[in-house]
């Protein structure tokens, strides 16, 4: 058995681990990466963002390219759609995102350990590698930073072939006929767009009422609307409760309203949960919730002092620039920093088709507070770029402010870049801007970004 010291030891190679091996490795801390996968990066960048981006990618190119002749360019014969080559490019821009993840770590002598770990002590870290040596690390600081998987539903078991979770889609090589998306989430509604446009028929099921929760009224209206102008079949209020096989081999899935729906293959995009199985957690004094995620305080420390967790693990925003900051503030508190993060100002990105930027309270969340509140919108049809370059795509900037301060609340974005501009919003929340900071501030002209002068000013006018 070999043992090695370091400072400050992490468990997990996704984003959350790589953000906080690289933090500690600046702070001068001598610092290890524990990871099981052959690859580095984790979800997010074998089955998760990466991949779903760049089927986004795609698709977005090849609904602008069906849009060519509105803006006077012709090409030779209809735009279509190569899905090999789809493929080939997310293994492409996998393998570059690879290369700089090593070369990330490399640069600041982060010592990558490939192995399984569990935790002996709160300062001790076995590790089963391919030797038949087991390696014990020991370091007085430890980050974990594991990750999440799909959930699993009972009543519709996952193989890997017909009904696939969200990490078993890089397995599809050709584009099936008809698709079933079980979950109208984020992830549901984000893959029901990007097939939709490849070419697939899709049937998007939702065991709740409506798309997106915890999203704002509007946007998922607008959202709704799109998937069935898209062409997407959005069943809301439905469970799928079998499946079954014909005897010419097609697939037949049974919902609890008593249709039968057939299709080639199911997403199950159900949500996820922490991937903390295995690590040897309670024994060592770490606390888990109801859904196996880890428990931390504001210092993002968990019930076992010197052991923080990051990412997807403490089960809270499961997203990868959320779990990128939390592990960098979780490395800085365990070597005696005092950050807190406030997820209230967190952006966030869905890229459905037209895509989302949310950040902040959203109408019913400030409703319920009991905090009452001014809404100010504004349309894209009022944007000259909007107009000019996306006159037939929808959109939409809600502005949610405090009646009585006029300080920003939150901000919802459904429209062309709504991802991108939320963020100048997000530090405007942070900052504690008011609506009238909004409503005088300069924004380049024409732009998306003057539709939040224009929102702003529609709040005020409520005021008069």
């Amino acid at each position: 058995m070999t043992r090695t010291r370091f400072d400050l030891a992490v468990i997990g190679g996704g984003e959350a681990g790589i953000a906080a091996a690289v933090q500690a490795a600046e702070m001068k801390a001598k610092t290890c990466l524990i990871e099981k996968s052959a690859l580095l990066g984790g979800a997010c960048v074998a089955t998760g963002t990466l991949p779903s981006k760049t089927f986004s990618i795609s698709a977005g190119m090849l609904d602008l390219a069906h849009r060519l002749g509105s803006f006077g360019v012709s090409v030779q014969g209809p735009a279509t759609l190569d899905f090999k080559e789809v493929l080939a490019s997310r293994q492409r821009l996998a393998r570059c995102d690879q290369g700089l993840i090593q070369t990330h770590l490399r640069s600041h002598q982060v010592e990558v350990v490939k192995g399984r770990a569990l935790l002996r002590a709160k300062n001790l870290i076995a590790v089963e590698t391919d030797s038949p040596d087991i390696l014990e690390i020991e370091a007085p600081r430890i980050i974990i930073a594991t990750g999440s998987e799909p959930t699993q539903i009972p009543e519709l078991p996952t193989d890997g072939k017909t009904v696939l979770t969200t990490d078993d889609l890089v397995k599809v090589t050709e584009l099936p006929s008809k698709m079933l998306i079980l979950g109208a989430g984020v992830i549901g509604c984000e893959y029901a767009f990007i097939f939709r446009t490849f070419g697939v028929e899709v049937t998007l099921i939702e065991k709740l009422n409506h798309a997106l929760t915890g999203q704002d009224k509007d946007i998922v209206l607008i959202i709704e609307r799109e998937l069935k102008r898209k062409g997407v079949r959005f069943l809301p209020g439905t469970t799928l409760t079998g499946r079954s096989e014909t005897p010419e081999g097609r697939f037949l899935f049974s919902a609890d309203r008593g249709e039968e729906l057939t299709a080639e293959i199911v997403i199950v995009c159900t949500g996820r949960k922490p991937s903390t199985k295995g690590l040897n957690l309670e024994d060592v004094g770490v606390k888990m919730g109801a859904r196996a995620e880890i428990l931390v305080d504001g210092h993002l420390e968990t019930t076992a002092p010197g052991i923080f967790a990051a990412g997807d693990v403490i089960g809270r925003r499961m997203q990868s620039s959320t779990a990128i900051l939390e592990g960098a503030v979780a490395v800085e508190n365990a070597l005696g920093g005092n950050r807190e993060l406030e997820e209230r100002f967190i952006p966030a990105g869905i890229y459905t088709m037209p895509e989302i930027g949310a950040v902040g309270l959203t109408e019913d969340e400030a409703a319920i507070q009991g905090i009452p509140v001014i809404i100010g919108k504004c349309n894209y049809s009022r944007l000259v770029k909007a107009c000019s370059l996306y006159a037939h795509a929808p959109g939409l900037i809600k502005l949610v402010f405090e009646r009585e301060s006029r300080r920003l609340l939150g901000a919802h974005i459904i429209g062309a870049e709504a991802a991108e501009i939320i963020h100048l919003i997000g530090v405007a929340l942070r900052l504690g801007a008011r609506a009238e900071d909004l409503a005088y501030s300069i924004y380049h002209h024409p732009s998306i970004s003057e539709g939040f002068r224009e929102a702003a000013k529609d709040a005020l006018g409520q005021l008069r």
